[in-house]
């Protein structure tokens, strides 16, 4: 048996405790607007629900029903407002005010001819669709609790689609009688409620514990993975594939901090991780893993590929440190060392054959780029002085 007036206290109870928490996280991090919207639409929903129950407890629950489903839909709207922000989408004010306008002045004017739960139903599973579609459609952005929040909303359009079609067939079943088809709809769609309620903090969880990880895996001075990062993201490489690890030194820097200082010697090292950023391919992994040593990770390759984009990120350092690109980088070039094997290979084994080659390279004249193919030999495919 289902006692509707204890789910809505819980509910209630729930979603303000809720709001009262994504406020806070509001306050902590004010330039997430995600969690204002979602804190005023946990607040907007407790009204409904203190609205709906007013009507009840006085004997007008169509009135209840329809003030408090008018909020309801408005929480539901602040919910998608909330997922835009999170994904840092932008809209038109215009056209989003025009639109939740249309869409309130759609609801008054049908509630007025239909069944207003019917009316409320249908649109608000239109809203859970459209918030369920958008988080599905940027999954390669998202977090791995929204994919729960996602299939929530999933059966929220559900179960409201079906409501709104119970009732526009025109079962009598009302709410609150406890054998009702409809009963049990309603049951269903306020413990999702509560579901997607508790879920929304852990977003604020989750985003903190990643944003933690990404500077954790991030060289403060030049953006680049740092060591931790490119270890981490380079054992993701799929079985059986071929990579190429290519290790990087800037010649003579030494020299550089000794002439000009460190603040020179900082610009270089920024410049030469502007032009490997540049140079490399989108998913190819560059990482800062020591003083002025970089490391790129390349998937997918084969010899003569990897050989052509080191030399182009060699040729590319020095032709712009000498055309002026970055001033006190003139003159800079860089030794590179790189080997190509079966992404089985362990990485570290990988970077400590890179960083032999790239040692050859030095004692070979600098400015070049030496690169070897496991299990092969060695072989010198670019030379130069430095």
């Amino acid at each position: 048996m289902i006692h509707t007036p204890t789910l809505l206290l819980i509910s209630l109870a729930i979603n303000l405790m809720s709001a009262l928490l994504m406020l806070f996280i509001h306050f902590l991090k004010p330039g997430r607007r995600n969690f204002l919207f979602w804190s005023l639409s946990a607040f907007l929903f407790s009204l409904s629900i203190l609205l709906l129950s007013l009507g009840i407890g006085s004997g007008h629950p169509a009135l209840g029903i329809r003030v408090g489903g008018l909020v309801s839909l408005m929480s539901i709207l602040l919910l998608l407002a909330g997922f835009y922000a999170l994904y840092g989408l932008s809209w038109r004010p215009r056209t989003l005010w025009g639109g939740v306008a249309l869409l309130l002045l759609a609801y008054l004017g049908l509630s007025s001819h239909f069944e207003v739960r019917m009316v409320l139903a249908l649109m608000e599973s239109v809203v859970y669709l459209w918030c369920a579609c958008l988080i599905v459609s940027l999954s390669r952005h998202q977090k791995r609790v929204l994919h729960a929040v996602a299939v929530i909303y999933l059966l929220h359009f559900t179960i409201l689609l079906s409501q709104g079609l119970l009732l526009l067939l025109g079962p009598d079943s009302r709410m609150g009688n406890g054998d009702g088809l409809l009963d049990g709809i309603f049951f269903m769609h306020m413990v999702l409620t509560i579901g997607s309620v508790l879920l929304l903090p852990l977003v604020a969880y989750v985003e903190a514990e990643q944003a933690l990880l990404a500077l954790s895996e991030r060289d403060p001075l030049t953006g680049v993975l740092n060591r931790r990062g490119l270890f981490r993201q380079g054992e993701r490489a799929l079985p059986g594939q071929m990579r190429c690890v290519v290790v990087l030194d800037i010649d003579h820097f030494k020299s550089v901090n000794d002439r000009f200082g460190h603040g020179c010697g900082d610009e270089v090292i920024r410049f030469v991780a502007r032009v490997l950023v540049a140079e490399a391919r989108k998913d190819d992994l560059v990482g800062r893993i020591g003083g002025e040593e970089f490391a790129i990770i390349m998937g997918g390759v084969n010899g003569q590929m990897a050989h052509d984009i080191c030399d182009r990120i060699r040729r590319q350092i020095e032709t712009g440190s000498r055309q002026g690109a970055c001033p006190p980088c003139e003159g800079v070039t860089v030794s590179v060392g790189g080997v190509c094997a079966c992404a089985d290979t362990g990485l570290a084994h990988l970077l400590t054959k890179a960083d032999e080659a790239m040692y050859r390279v030095k004692a070979a004249g600098r400015n070049g780029v030496l690169l070897q193919l496991e299990p092969g030999p060695l072989r010198l495919v670019e030379g130069g002085e430095g």
